[in-house]
């Protein structure tokens, strides 16, 4: 079980003894109220805290165990940036490492308002970043689908699949264009799907499902 000290400055801030050593300081005295004593300081002088927190743990040679204690002075010593803090504070608990940051104790603590707080607020990162992804992957499928791209399955009746995976595309056949626009002329005066199927089967000697019709038939006013 080793204790730490995190400090650090950023580039657009004066990296000198002084900022240091009041970080130092406030995180003794943290440790102190927690019954600690730092074992080693990492210190990040011109570093960004939007940088991820744990890439710049690495980039000092700390990988955190089990039983470890962080402590740092302010909560934007520690981060900058509000999904890397959440993210980095939820990797932290799994692992078993306490993170004490001053005026918040212990955010990895369930039982800390404050922590219970940040937990909340990812879950609500997670959830909206599910919808992001499901609204760019529904964006990128409408496109897809508007550039003639194919999202899988086989082929609805009037085309054929050329390609495959994410370059596979719909190309038209043009027999079976032909009986699908006269299905389409034949159900706008309210024939049935099944009745369609039959008649086109002599019609224009096409073998289809009256499924695959309607489905060939409601995919051209979805």
């Amino acid at each position: 079980m080793t204790v730490y000290g995190y400090v650090r400055v950023s580039t657009t801030e004066q990296v000198d003894n002084t900022s240091m050593q009041e970080q130092r300081q406030q995180i003794n005295g943290n440790a102190m109220s927690h019954n600690l004593a730092i074992w080693q300081f990492i210190e990040d002088g011109g570093v960004s805290g939007a940088d991820p927190f744990f890439a710049r743990l690495e980039a000092n040679g700390v990988t955190l165990q089990q039983g470890d204690t962080v402590i740092v002075a302010k909560l934007d010593r520690f981060s900058r940036d509000l999904l890397d803090a959440l993210q980095s504070i939820k990797k932290c608990k799994e692992l078993g490492v306490k993170l004490i940051i001053n005026g918040h104790g212990d955010v990895t603590d369930s039982s800390n308002i404050y922590a219970q707080l940040m937990l909340e607020i990812l879950c609500s990162f997670a959830g909206h970043e599910r919808r992001v992804l499901k609204e760019r992957q529904k964006q990128g499928q409408a496109a897809k689908r508007k550039a003639g791209g194919h999202l899988g399955g086989s082929a609805k009746f009037g085309y054929r699949i050329e390609g495959s995976g994410q370059a596979a595309t719909l190309v038209a056949k043009p027999e079976e264009q032909a009986a699908l626009k006269y299905a389409k002329e034949m159900r706008a005066t309210g024939i049935s799907f099944r009745a369609i199927s039959a008649i086109l089967k002599t019609s224009h000697k096409v073998i289809v499902s009256h499924e695959a019709i309607r489905r060939a038939l409601q995919g051209e006013t979805a």
